[in-house]
This record gives structure tokens, sequence and C-alpha cells, in this order.
């Protein structure tokens, strides 16, 4: 906690000192332009050996040679800046004797230097703001995180490298040592930044010793420079930081990319190539092959903010955004503005003065190719955010997608998923007749047919047996005759195709109906096979059942356990559908007949309406009953007995003979598939006995012995032969429950005779 404290202690003082450095080179800056002068001393005179492009003394009548006499009234030697620097920095005026030996006394001003206040005051100033609230914000967030610690830090010092650079530039002393401090510490910072927050992701960025040197060696050149300041020093240690920045990168990329880590290594190239990429394409390249920069290096240099906002945004995000996506992006765009671009070229290069291979042209070109990569990212946006109030529904194709599978998931059938596919596509189309054909491979004419050419036009069918099907899959759309058609499944010998007219309003499918019919092919082309292996495996399942059961009477367990799993999950949606459709409808009606009778003051009318009520709440019992049974309440909540005790108690009040029972309360069924076969068969054998038996006695018994569970069941009804017994309950009686008995692994016998009631014991295997 004290370190904690103490660590957000460190962070205040550097803002309040980032604050006051701010304001003393904010008037620095504005007290005196920067003027540009570099100058040499030669036989105890100053010549002026160079004016720089930027700089005040490039908009003046001064020329390289001439002799600068004095500096704000004195010898240049007096004047700090041409001392240290040999330049002429910070002066309000000064006399300069040009070849014609005429001396002149310039003042030095903003005057005409509009452009001045931009580049060296008002967009350093903005960076170093923009930094300064960045850190501000990432103090509030996230001040007990280390690595926010230090990525404050580093945009404080950012910041101050930006706005110091000015200052630096006048020859002010302050700003000269700043400038050096937070450049070169400033990478170091960024450095020891990324070692922290890549260890989120596993990832090792830089070891700690090697860290520690950098520091080391950071303090050495700092000192070095007090002693005797070296630009190229300071230059060439900071190109050797960026190049050490760029390896261990490079490097981590090369060793993580299939690693979970590489997309925010990604996003850390792209934002360091997004960030000095202006630089090196607007500035270093053409100059190197123009002798002139499309941008200054000042204004380039405002790219930088990419940075400091990249990394705020990783330190604070929960999720990234998907750099993969971006850069395919970036790839598909990028190919498209290129070919424009180069167009726009050449046809300004025809029609205008413009040289084709000139600067202004390249210039234009990049421009063009930037802007228009930028506006097609930023059309994608626009459409995804406005598409709902500039197309109709009719024509939403993506909404029409959405409602078509939504339909599909409750089919069942292959017959009815057709129909609802050709129902979609003449709707949203306005197209003509639509059908679905089939057509087959005939092996040895070595053609295609129709095969169900009964309702089909000979013309239609000599034109679908001239094409070779074999080259289309599933989601092609081609054109056939006067309409469409679109392949929805089939393999190589056979195709299922939907067929349809042109369109009423005469006119041409265009690109986005294309896209959707090819769409809805191909996805309803996985549906429609789903649904043909499903009803094949439905009439492979009867005839295999029909031929063991034509056998030895009975099927495999795992059959009857699959079979009566997707009976249970029919029930449990059945009475789902019957508990929030028919009886919450129910219970609507009655309490609006309820609100009817208080208004009603007839006397026979309210009669009659409570008859009604009475009739609606023996309804609403019956339907809430039904739910009971097709889905036992809470039987895994109670317990197979406390279940099978509450069915017990309903068949009690309902039932016209004396039923004696005996549940083992010790019994634990920890399998819900046992405890529910259980109850199944208790409900199955006390139905029969309600329904059918005729008994005036009931008993039923369940117990446990040695991992076992007895159940027996007696009775004294009319009872049956036994060579009648399977074949009176095919399905829902006693073929049923045996069948269920089975599935877990357990017995069954049946003791009857006619008029001497039958007894049922059962015997069920629940533990090893």
């Amino acid at each position: 906690m004290k370190k904690a404290t103490r660590a957000i202690g460190l962070i205040h003082l550097p803002i309040l000192i980032v604050l006051g450095l701010t304001g003393y080179f904010t008037i620095k800056i504005w007290e005196s332009p920067l003027i540009g002068l570099e100058v040499k001393e030669a036989n105890n005179q100053w010549i002026v050996e160079k004016v720089y492009k930027n700089g005040w003394a490039s908009n003046q009548s001064i020329e390289e040679g001439d002799v600068l006499e004095l500096v704000d009234g004195e010898r240049p030697e007096q004047h700090s800046t041409v001392t240290l620097f040999n330049r002429v920095e910070m002066a309000k005026s000064m006399t300069i004797l040009d070849e014609n030996l005429e001396q002149k006394t310039i003042e030095i001003s903003y005057d005409h230097l509009g452009t001045q206040y931009i580049i060296y005051l008002i967009i350093p100033f903005i960076f170093n703001a923009a930094t300064l609230s960045l850190s501000l914000f990432l103090y509030r967030k996230r001040k007990n995180d280390k690595a926010a610690r230090i990525l404050i830090y580093f945009l404080l010092s950012m910041g101050i490298t930006y706005l110091s650079a000015s200052v630096s530039a006048r020859g002010d002393l302050v700003g000269r040592a700043l400038n050096i401090i937070t450049l070169l510490g400033s990478l170091i910072l960024f450095i020891h930044f990324l070692k922290n927050y890549l260890l989120r992701f596993n990832l090792l960025f830089i070891k700690d010793r090697l860290l520690a040197s950098l520091y080391v060696v950071y303090s050495i050149v700092l000192v070095l420079m007090a002693i005797d300041f070296n630009t190229k020093v300071v230059l060439f240690f900071f190109f050797l930081l960026l190049g050490f920045l760029f390896f261990q990168l490079i490097k981590l990329y090369l060793k993580f990319r299939d690693s979970e880590g590489r997309a925010i290594l990604k996003l850390l190239g792209v934002t360091l190539l997004a960030a000095f990429s202006p630089f090196v394409l607007l500035y270093v390249l053409p100059n190197v092959f123009f002798d002139k920069n499309f941008v200054s290096a000042e204004v380039t240099a405002i790219f930088l903010i990419i940075i400091p906002i990249a990394f705020v945004y990783l330190q604070l995000a929960e999720q990234l955004f998907d750099i993969e996506y971006i850069i395919g992006r970036l790839r598909y765009y990028s190919l498209l503005a290129f070919p424009f671009a180069i167009f726009i070229i050449i046809l300004l290069s025809l029609t205008t003065p413009i040289q084709l291979f000139s600067s202004v042209t390249a210039m234009i070109f990049l421009l063009l190719y930037v802007c228009t990569t930028l506006f097609l990212y930023v059309k994608e946006v626009i459409d995804y955010k406005v598409k709902h109030h500039l197309f109709s529904k009719k024509n939403d194709f993506e909404m029409s997608l959405y409602k078509f599978f939504q339909k599909a998931r409750y089919e069942t059938k292959v017959e009815s998923l057709l129909t609802h596919l050709m129902n979609e596509i003449q709707d949203v189309l306005a197209v003509k007749k639509v059908r679905h054909v089939v057509v087959k491979k005939a092996v040895e004419e070595d053609r295609w047919v129709l095969k169900n050419s009964a309702h089909s036009p000979d013309s239609l069918a000599d034109g679908l047996e001239t094409i070779q099907w074999e080259g289309y899959d599933a989601g092609s759309l081609y054109e056939i005759m006067d309409g469409f058609g679109i392949i929805i499944g089939g393999d190589h010998t056979s195709k299922d195709i939907i067929l349809f007219g042109m369109k009423n309003s005469k006119t041409n499918l265009n690109v986005q109906e294309k896209i959707w019919l090819e769409t809805l092919a191909y996805f309803s082309s996985i549906l429609l096979e789903n649904f043909q292996l499903i009803e094949g495996l439905f009439d492979k399942i009867e005839h295999y059942q029909e031929q063991l059961e034509s056998k030895d009477g009975h099927y495999p367990h795992w059959l009857a356990r699959l079979t009566f799993s997707l009976s249970e999950k029919e029930r449990a949606g059945l009475a789902t559908d019957l508990h929030d459709s028919v009886l919450q409808d129910q219970l609507h009606i009655l309490r609006k007949v309820e609100m009817v009778k208080k208004k009603v003051e007839d006397a026979s009318v309210q009669q009659e309406l409570n008859d009604v009520t009475e009739l609606m709440l023996d309804n609403i019992h019956l339907i809430r009953e039904t739910c009971h049974e097709l889905l036992p309440p809470f039987l895994t909540e109670l317990g197979v007995i406390q279940s099978i005790q509450n069915y017990i108690d309903k068949v009690k009040l309902r039932c016209n003979f004396l039923l004696k029972t005996e549940l083992d309360p010790s019994i634990q069924i920890m399998d819900a598939e046992y405890a529910l076969v259980l109850y199944r068969v208790v409900q199955e054998l006390l139905n029969n006995a309600m329904k059918h038996s005729l008994a005036s006695k009931v008993n039923l018994s369940l117990c446990q012995h040695d991992q076992k569970i007895l159940l027996t069941y007696e009775d004294n009804g009319k009872g049956m032969e036994m060579t009648q017994l399977h074949n009176t309950f095919q399905t829902i009686g006693i073929l049923g429950m045996k069948e269920r008995i089975k599935s877990v692994g357990g017995t069954i016998d049946m003791v009857s005779a006619p008029g001497q009631g039958i007894k049922v014991m059962i015997e069920v295997k629940v533990g090893n």
C-alpha cells in the first residue's frame, strides 16, 4: 500500500513540472520567432553562412555571405546564441552589411509569419496539451497500474519533447537540455512500458538486465552531453534506440506470430507504422528523390500523436479492435484506390500543364490515394449506420436472410423447407413462378435428365438437360432461358435446383440481389443436406426397428434409449408450449370474465358467467395436470420418491379403487434418466389401472435391495391372456413400458390371466 501511494505521489510532481515547463516554453516561443540564421567568424567578422528555409530570415533580404554587424545593438559575440551555437536566435533586431556594403537594421517580429505561429507554437502546444490530457485521463482510470504509470511518464516526456524542440531551435539552454533528456528518455520509457504491458499476454519483450543497461547507457550519454554537447551523438543514440525497438518487435512477432499474442503485436506494428510513415513518405523520400519535401518535418510530426492515443486505448481497453480485419480491409481498399488515383493523375496530365512525372504529380497521387482509401473506410461505417434508413424493409436482404433462417429453425421436413425457400424468393424479388426441380445424371447416356418433370413444360426440361451440371456447386446462381436458377444441394450425380422467372418489373437482377440469392442458396444447401440426413436416419432407424422386431420382438438398448430420449424432449416441448400459450390464454380469458361479472347486474347472466368460470377453472386444472404428466415437475429437485408420492396423491383423488403403496424413502437415484424411467413406469401402471383394469384394489411397492430398485405392482382387475399382452399395447401401453425398462438395462416380468388381475415385477440396477 505504501509503495502504491509513493508511486502515485511520484506522478503528481512530473505533471506539475510539465505544466510549468509548458508555460515557460510557450512564453519563449511567443516572445521571439525562429530566426533561422547560421553564422561563422572569419577575419574578426561574423559572416552569414546559412539561411534556414522556414525561419524569419528566409523572408528578409538576407543572403549568404552578408556580414552580421550587430545583434540587439551589440557586437554579435556578445549575444549568447552566437557564441554558443553560431546561430542568431532570441534577438529583437540585427544589423546586416550586404554585398553592396549597404548597412541595414531589421526589426525581428512575427509580422507576415503566421505559419510560424501554427508550426512552432500552436501545433506543439496542442500536441503537448493532448499528451497531458491523456496522462491525466489515464491517471484517473489506472493510477495503481505500474504499466499505466510508465505510460504516463512516456506521454509527458513525449509532449515536452515536441514543445521543447521549438525552444531548442531558438538556442534556449533549458529547452535544449530538456529536449535531449526527453528525446532519448521517451524511447527508453516506451521500451519500459512495452515490457510491462506485453507481460499481460505472456510475451517477454526485453529482459530486466538489458533494460537496466539501457538506462545506464542513457545516463552516460546525458553526462557526456553535459560536458561537451554534440548533436551527432544524440541523434546516433536516438536512432540506435529506435532500431533496437523495431528489432525487438520484429523478433517478438516472428517468435509468437502463431500464438494468441499475434494480434497485439500486429497492433503495435500498425501503430508505429502509422505514426512514422507520414514522415518517411511525405518528407524523407521526396527529399531523397525530388530534392523537395511535400510537407515539412514539423507537420509530419503531428502524426506521432497516434502513438499516445493508441497506447492509452490499449491500456484501458478490455477488448481490442480486430486488427486482422482492419489490415485486410486496408489491403482491399488500397487495391481499389490505386487504379482510381492513377486514372486521375493521367487525366490531369492530359488536360492540364502538370507533368506526368513530377513532384507535384507525386504529391497529388499520394493525397488522392490516401484520401480515397480513407473514404472507402468511412463509407463502410456509414453504410452500416444508415442502411436501415436508406433502404426499404422489402429490399433489406440481410433482414430477409435473418427471418428466413429463424423460420427454418422450426422446420423438420425437406418439403416444408423447400416451400419456405420458394415463398421467400417470390416475396422478396417479386418474380414469376418459382419451382423446385431435381436433375440426375444418367450414367449410361452421359447426360442429365429432369427427374420431377410431371409439372414442368417440355421446353424447360430440354433446357435443363442440355446443361452439364458437374461444374455447378451449391450456392451457384445461373441464368437459364427467361429466368434464373440457384443450386441448393446435391452431389456429382444429382442437383436440387430452385428455378424462377424474371422479375415482374422486367428488370435484371442487381448485384445485391445476386449476392442475396447466392448466400441464401449456399446456407439453404447446408440446411437441406442436414434435413435429408435426418430423414434418412429416421428411415433407417424405423427399418432397423421393424427388422429386429420381426426377428425377436425387441431392439437394442441404445436404440430404445435414443427413442425415449427424443420422446421426452418432445413431451417437454409440448408441455412448455401448453403452459406458455394455451394455459396463459385461458387465464387471461378467465380474468376478462371476472371483470365482466362485476359489471353485470342481471342474476341469470351472472349465474351463466359463474358456470362459464367453473368450466374454465376445470379446463385450467386439466391443462396443468396435462403439463405435469408430460413434464414431471421438480423431479430433479424433489427426488424420484417424493415425485412419485405426489403423483400417487393425485391419483387417489381421481381413482375408484383402493390404492395401497409402500415407498422406500431411502432410495436415492442420482441418474436423472433412471429416475424419469421409474416415474414414467409408475405413471403408466396407474393410468392403465384407472382406464382399463376395472380393479377394486391396487398395491404398489418400491424398494431398494443390494443396489437394485425393485418395483412391484399388483391389482385384482379383469386381467388378460398372456398371448394378447404384446398385441394389445403397441406403442404407449405396456410394450412401451417394457422397452423403457430394457433401455436402462432392467428386467420386467408380468403375470396375468383373465379375471385374475395382473402382477408386474420390475428390477433395475442403479449401482456398480
